[in-house]
């Protein structure tokens, strides 16, 4: 077996997680890694996808070097540990991870075999619609509005800067239809199994660029 991790990025709203869930359930090769994180249990159903650790032990992995990427996210701490991915490899299968661009960019570092990062995108205004009807359905008093536009005003930020890093992701997948960017994420991951590139230097210019034109455009 190839040795190596994916990682699926994004705006919010693009579909990443649904991307990588398909991925796992078709190819048969991915296990989706668990976050360690500090914050409580929800009893959600997804208690599953999380390792529980409490804020010192968080720390203390961190300084050990376990933790090879992480944030903090309102007041709580969320990262990757190294032996979440020992576990997985160990298993004979390959890490999938849905992380922003700085998760992308830690893990390329610490790691000492292939990361292999895909963005998965589509327009602000797509997205901010996909998170409004996403939102719409938490029961939330406003409808969901402030999550909206907090993420939205992460995307615009994201858009903006993505344009100057454009060849940190090895392949950009747009997800204007589904069932084809499924199929446009394997036909990347074979390559990179093939050892070939993905997506082309000039091609990541191009669709970072218009990341940077809908930003400066935008009219939330």
């Amino acid at each position: 077996m190839k040795k190596y991790a994916i990682v699926i990025a994004g705006p919010s709203g693009a579909g990443k997680t649904t991307v990588a869930d398909s991925l796992i359930a078709d190819l048969g090769t991915l296990e989706m890694s668990r976050s360690a994180t500090t914050r409580a249990k929800r009893g959600d159903g997804r208690d599953n996808e999380y390792i529980y650790l409490q804020k010192d032990e968080f720390l203390a992995a961190l300084a050990e070097g376990d933790i090879v990427e992480h944030t903090e996210y309102s007041g709580n701490f969320y990262g990757t540990r190294k032996i979440e991915l020992e576990r997985i490899w160990d298993m004979n299968k390959n890490p999938i991870l849905v992380l922003d661009y700085n998760g992308a960019k830690s893990l390329k570092e610490h790691l000492d075999c292939k990361v292999f990062a895909i963005y998965v995108y589509t327009t602000l205004a797509e997205a901010k619609a996909r998170l409004a009807a996403r939102e719409a359905g938490t029961g939330a008093a406003d409808g969901g509005k402030a999550v909206v536009e907090k993420r939205t005003a992460e995307n615009l930020a994201d858009y903006k800067k993505l344009y100057t890093m454009a060849d940190l992701f090895d392949a950009y997948v747009e997800n204007d239809d589904l069932s084809n960017c499924i199929a446009n994420a394997k036909a990347a991951i074979r390559k990179l199994e093939e050892g070939k590139e993905a997506t082309a230097l000039v091609d990541k210019l191009r669709i970072t660029n218009a990341f940077k034109r809908d930003a400066d455009t935008f009219v939330g």
